[in-house]
């Protein structure tokens, strides 16, 4: 209705009147609060100076308003609501035109003196700028414990805010109300304000001249200032002083005081103007983690009265839905917490049975509907503990059973028939005299070689042709392979294995016997019987053989769909560094008895140089040596070398291995299925990459998320989670983890902050 007045009075294109009416909102809430009318009428001036250079008439908003207002509420407005009208405006006015021509004269005059000022002056007036504020409020050091590098660039910021305060006076304000919520989580007292704006408003007077110049910077710094005192005013509530604090005990009085609809908004969002702080966040970040646990588990409690059920689970990850990201890379210490809130379980037992609610929607979907990050942020903490968690473990088989089992065995199905067709064309049709013969045998094998070519050498080189790309153009790289830069994704054993394979085959390719054989006259093609081969045979035979046993090692992989499988896998892997420690031993003591024994006198031989005795004293260790002791008794030197070697390499070394395989397999044991679980989770992650969005939308419909989910039976709860039945003696559960309430609490029935009303919880 206003624009409309104003466009119809001819006052359309004055953008004065749209800064008027987008700041009275504020002025008109606060017309009670002095100060707070003041500081908001300086602003409205500097915003109007910077939208108009030259005169500009008030009334004409005074005219649109009125109109607009007599139009809209014809039937109650009166003579008193005109009086009381006119009375606010008349004061907004003066206020206005006080300082409305003043601020571009003050931005010049304020930016010549700055740029006047060389930098070993700027540094004395900083330096001085401190010593005033301690001599005023000797308490202030206490909040400034920085560096000395640290609290000249705090100054300086300070300094220069004051010369572009005016550039674009409304984006500062917000920058000005985000910087005092921050001053609100270190808890500044605001009573230091006014000393340190009076010791920077005579430092720099006294090294100035320029009266206006002073004169706008007093102005500016003063506002500044009002707005900071005033943001951290309205955001210092109860529960962020208890954060503060880092205090459990003091949050929970705090939090005590609001309604069970309101608990969530003030643990998780604290707003001053158009900006918000989150006390949650701002417990993790600042290192309040004992605050920070009492938040979770206050949000994570299903609170309940007669009419409906408060759960603060959907508003914590709708409000954060970075919290397992948070979490996991900077407090994983709450991740227990928060994932314990999560379960509800009934105190009874049915059949051996007991009834349990994972809460899980948000650790599955996020607000996008696309699949969460949460297993992959639990994927980079590397915890095996925390993979075993009834929650993770619950998130991890739904996503499992319901998308990427399929998906995965999907994948392996042409690696699977590829290693079937390997074997069957290399391992088994050649090695049959009589089959070889069979010109339709032949064609097979020739038939099944390229196809495996096609299928496994091909794939994979495209595969490791795109990876090699992408880390070009990412960087990603890392200087490991003979001072040769490598590909970081080829850090993954995984990745590795598929890269030494397609090299592995593209060596088997070069050197098929049967392409050489084309062509040949004396040659019945397909064969491998021609001349031309007898060169290259015996070398494609050692790669296919390297080629064989690495794709029987890739068929590992498979173990994912076992738990237990996969971690008898993992454990088998873990204890490898043992065994590597102890060849790396045995080869020492190889060398030194081997090059001990070449270099004595003897008519042994078996041990007539090193290498020889290298040998020899690997097969006594290994129990493979077929000559006896009693061959040496008559070099009594080489008889002692060789039992002193059986003493440390049979009796030292390998009893030393098998107390470390057992106190290594004792460790690992403990955490195998967490390592497994591990694995499945990264597997998930990678599969669900390229996972078809339909497909995704089908399964999180199946999972029904928006049905609530019983309690006990007919005790219908809240939704977002999954039912399951688990053993009665797994977990021991003496209460119900819902706090109940007789009567009701709607939502609208909330306490102000800060009351001391009696708790409704």
């Amino acid at each position: 209705m206003f624009e409309f007045n104003s466009a119809v009075m001819g006052f359309g294109s004055s953008r004065w009147l749209t800064e008027i009416l987008n700041s009275w909102d504020a002025i008109v809430v606060h017309v009670a609060d002095s100060n707070r009318l003041q500081q908001e009428c300086e602003l409205l001036a500097l915003r109007i100076s910077m939208t108009v250079r030259g005169p500009i008439n008030l009334g004409q908003y005074k005219s649109c308003m009125l109109a607009s207002l007599r139009s809209l509420l014809p039937k109650d407005w009166d003579s008193t609501y005109e009086v009381a009208w006119n009375w606010l405006w008349d004061n907004v006015e003066r206020l206005i035109l006080r300082d409305l021509e003043k601020p571009p004269a003050w931005e010049k005059q304020l930016q010549i003196l700055m740029d006047s000022f060389s930098p070993d002056q700027m540094y004395k007036i900083r330096a001085t700028i401190y010593d005033r504020f301690f001599q005023a409020a000797p308490t202030g050091q206490e909040y400034f414990k920085q560096s000395d590098t640290r609290l000249h660039f705090i100054q300086e910021k300070v300094l220069l805010t004051t010369t572009w305060r005016t550039k674009d006076p409304w984006q500062i304000a917000d920058d000005i109300s985000a910087l005092g919520l921050r001053h609100v989580g270190y808890g500044i007292p605001t009573h230091f304000f006014g000393p340190f704006v009076s010791a920077c408003v005579e430092v720099i007077g006294e090294h100035a001249d320029n009266k206006v110049a002073v004169e706008g910077f007093r102005w500016s710094l003063g506002l500044i200032s009002n707005l900071l005192v005033r943001t951290i005013t309205e955001g210092s509530t109860i529960v962020m002083k208890a954060v503060n604090s880092n205090s459990a005990r003091q949050l929970k009085r705090a939090i005590s005081c609001a309604s069970r609809g309101a608990r969530s908004q003030w643990l998780l969002n604290i707003e001053v103007g158009t900006h918000a702080i989150s006390p949650l966040f701002w417990s993790i970040e600042s290192g309040s983690l004992e605050a920070a646990r009492a938040i979770i588990g206050d949000l994570l409690i299903i609170r309940a009265d007669r009419e409906r059920y408060y759960y603060g689970a959907r508003d914590l990850f709708l409000r954060h839905q970075d919290i397992m990201q948070r979490l996991c890379r900077e407090a994983p210490s709450l991740l227990p917490t928060l994932l314990d809130g999560l379960v509800w379980r009934s105190t009874r037992a049915s059949g051996g049975q007991r009834r349990a609610n994972y809460y899980v929607e948000h650790l599955i979907v996020n607000a996008k509907g696309e699949h969460a990050d949460a297993l992959r942020e639990l994927c980079m903490t590397k915890d095996p503990k925390i993979m075993t968690h009834p929650v993770v473990v619950t998130v991890s088989d739904t996503m499992w059973t319901g998308v990427v089992q399929k998906q995965f065995l999907f994948a392996r199905i042409w690696f699977i028939l590829s290693l079937a067709i390997f074997m069957l064309v290399q391992a088994f049709l050649p090695k049959i005299p009589w089959l070889s013969q069979v010109w339709i045998i032949r064609v097979i094998i020739f038939a099944g070689r390229i196809l495996v070519y096609l299928n496994t050498m091909c794939r994979l080189f495209f595969f490791h042709a795109k990876g090699f790309i992408k880390a070009y153009r990412t960087g990603a790289w890392k200087r490991k392979f003979c001072c040769l830069p490598m590909p970081l994704y080829l850090k993954e054993p995984v990745a590795g294995c598929n890269f030494l394979m397609m090299l592995l085959m593209l060596c088997m390719c070069a050197q098929e016997p049967m392409f050489y054989c084309i062509g040949q006259p004396d040659a019945e093609f397909p064969t491998m019987d021609c001349p031309e081969v007898a060169d290259t045979r015996r070398r494609y035979s050692m790669f296919g053989m390297l080629a064989m046993a690495l794709h029987w090692t890739l068929m590992v992989d498979l173990s994912v769909f076992s738990t237990g499988l996969s971690a008898f896998v993992l454990v088998c892997g873990q204890v490898l560094s043992e065994i590597g420690r102890f060849l790396v031993a045995l080869i020492f003591l190889l060398l030194t008895f081997g090059s001990a024994i070449a270099v004595l006198e003897h008519g042994y031989f078996e041990m007539r140089d090193i290498p020889h005795a290298a040998t020899a004293l690997f097969a006594i260790t290994v129990v493979l040596y077929e000559d006896d002791y009693r061959s040496l008794l008559f070099e009594p030197a080489l008889l002692t070398a060789v039992l002193l070697y059986v003493l440390a390499s049979s009796i030292l070394l390998m009893n030393l291995l098998i107390a470390q395989l057992n106190n290594s397999y004792v460790f690992i044991y403990q955490d195998m299925v967490g390592f497994a679980r591990l694995e499945r989770a990264k597997n998930i992650v990678e599969t669900l990459k390229t996972f078809p969005m339909y497909k995704w939308k089908l399964f999180v419909e199946s999972l029904k998320f928006d049905q609530p989910l019983e309690f006990n039976e007919g005790d219908v709860g809240v939704g977002g989670g999954i039912q399951v039945e688990e053993p009665g003696s797994a977990y021991v559960v003496l209460t119900d983890s819902v706090i109940r309430f007789g009567g009701s609490c709607s939502e609208d029935m909330q306490w102000p902050l800060g009351s001391t009303a009696a708790s409704p919880v």
